[in-house]
C-alpha cells in the first residue's frame, strides 16, 4: 500500500489508505524494534558474551539460516601463538553487511604473529537485515567503545582493525584512545561513492525502507545481502561522526602518528577510494604507514606510501578486486578459490539470476564490473595476493 495512493475513479487522494500508511509508519518501527530487542550487552568474560549471542541470534535468526550458520556469524576469540613473542590485542571490527566471519583468514595471520584476537559482533547483524531497519548509528557506536574498554587493561598494546563501516569505528576509536598502537584497516569507508543519495537517506527510509524494496535472496550464510535504507543512513551517521572528530580537534591533533596498514580497491563499488588516499596521505602522521591498492590502471604511480598492485588475476577469472575480497584468502572455505559461496553481482533481476543460474564459466569482479564477453560476472570474494598484505605488515608491525 502506498501512503500517498490515488483512487482510481476520483484520481483523489486516498485519505483512509493515507491515514492507515501514515499510522503503520508510526507504530512499525516499535514493533520491529520489539522483536529484535535484548541484544546482548557487552561482558568482560567474552564467551559468556559470545554464548549469549548464540543464544539471541538463534532466537532471531532468518527462517533459511541454520544454526550452523548462526555459528559463521558469531564473534570469536583466538590466543596468540604460543611460539611466537606476544605483541598484544587486535580488536577487531566489521562493516555494515557483514559478520566477524570476514575477519577469519586475517585472524589466522595475526594470531600467527603473536597477536591476540576478539573479532566482535555489532548489534543488527548476525540474524536478519531487518534487525537494521531501527538501528541507530549510536549502538554501533558505543558497542565498540565498550568492546575495546573490557579488553584493555592498561598494561597491553592494544591494536584495532576494521572492515569498510568497520574502518570508520576503528578510526573513531583511535582518536579517542592513546593506548591504541596501530590500525589494520580494509577497504575502509570514510566516504561512499554514493554520498549524494546516503545524505537524504535518513528521511526516504522513512518512506521507502529497502534499497531494493525488500527483502531478496539471503542465500549468504556469513553476511546480508538485502540492504535497509536506514542501515546506510546510519553509516553515513558514522562518517559524520569521524569527520567531526577530525575537524574539532587542533591541527596537530587531527593527524594520527601511529602505524597504519590499509587495503583497498580502485574498482570498489562502495568506497570513494580517491577520498581514502586523501585522508590516509593527510590523516595519518607515522612515517610507518601504507596504503595498499589494487588496480589495474596503467597510469597508476606509487607514491612513499601508497603501493599500487595489479588487481586482475586471469588464471582465476578475476577481472579486478571488491570491496571484500581484498581481505579472504585464496583457501577460506566459504569464499576461496573452491568456496562454496557464490555471490552473484547485479542488483537487477536478470543480471543476479544470469550469474546465479549460469552453467557457463563466470568471471569474477567489483560489483558493476562489465564481463569482456557476455559471460556473468560474479563478485570476486578472494584475493590471490593475500599473503603479500602480511609480507608489508611484518614492516608495519615488526
Amino acid at each position: 500500500m502506498s501512503f500517498t495512493s490515488l483512487d482510481r475513479n476520483t484520481k483523489k487522494f486516498n485519505v483512509p489508505c493515507l491515514c492507515i500508511g501514515l499510522l503503520l509508519l508510526v507504530i512499525k518501527p516499535v514493533c520491529a524494534q520489539d522483536r529484535f530487542a535484548g541484544f546482548p550487552e557487552p561482558l568482560a568474560n567474552f564467551q559468556q558474551h559470545i554464548d549469549k549471542v548464540r543464544q539471541y541470534l538463534v532466537r532471531t535468526k532468518m527462517p533459511q539460516r541454520s544454526l550452523k550458520d548462526v555459528d559463521v556469524n558469531l564473534p570469536f576469540e583466538r590466543a596468540a601463538d604460543v611460539a611466537q613473542k606476544y605483541k598484544g590485542k587486535f580488536l577487531l571490527i566489521h562493516g555494515l553487511n557483514d559478520s566477524p566471519y570476514v575477519f577469519t583468514d586475517v585472524a589466522a595471520m595475526l594470531t600467527n604473529r603473536g597477536y591476540g584476537v576478539r573479532a566482535i559482533l555489532l548489534p543488527g547483524h548476525g540474524n536478519t537485515p531487518e534487525a537494521q531497519l531501527n538501528m541507530s548509528y549510536k549502538r554501533w557506536l558505543i558497542a565498540a567503545r565498550q568492546q575495546f574498554a573490557l579488553w584493555d587493561d592498561g598494561t597491553t598494546p592494544m591494536y584495532v582493525g576494521g572492515f569498510s563501516m568497520g574502518g570508520v569505528l576503528a578510526t573513531i576509536l583511535a582518536l579517542e584512545n592513546e593506548s591504541i598502537k596501530g590500525l589494520l584497516l580494509f577497504s575502509p569507508a570514510y566516504k561512499s561513492t554514493m554520498e549524494h543519495l546516503l545524505r537524504w537517506s535518513g528521511i526516504y527510509s522513512r518512506f521507502k525502507p529497502w534499497v531494493f524494496g525488500g527483502m531478496i535472496i539471503e542465500d549468504n550464510p556469513a553476511k546480508y545481502n538485502s540492504i535497509p535504507i536506514n542501515g546506510a543512513a546510519q553509516y553515513y551517521n558514522l562518517t559524520k561522526v569521524l569527520r567531526h572528530e577530525w575537524a574539532r580537534r587542533s591541527k596537530a591533533q587531527r593527524r594520527l602518528d601511529i602505524p597504519v596498514l590499509a587495503v583497498a580497491s580502485q574498482d570498489d563499488s562502495v568506497v570513494d577510494v580517491d577520498y581514502t588516499v586523501d585522508r590516509f596521505n593527510k590523516r595519518f602522521a607515522s612515517d610507518n604507514k601504507k596504503l595498499i591498492v589494487y588496480s589495474n590502471d596503467a597510469d597508476s604511480v606509487d607514491t612513499e606510501y601508497v603501493d599500487y598492485r595489479i588487481s586482475a588475476f586471469p588464471e582465476h577469472r578475476i577481472l579486478n578486486q571488491s570491496h571484500q575480497g581484498v581481505l579472504m584468502s585464496a583457501d577460506n572455505p566459504l569464499y576461496g578459490k573452491n568456496g562454496s559461496v557464490l555471490v552473484c553481482n547485479g542488483n537487477d533481476w536478470p543480471t543476479f539470476s544470469a550469474c546465479l543460474y549460469s552453467k557457463e564459466p563466470h568471471w569474477f569482479g567489483a560489483q558493476h564490473t562489465l564481463s569482456p564477453d557476455a559471460l556473468p560476472v560474479a563478485r570476486t570474494t578472494f584475493n590471490p595476493d593475500f599473503n603479500a598484505i602480511f609480507t608489508e605488515f611484518d614492516k608495519i608491525f615488526p
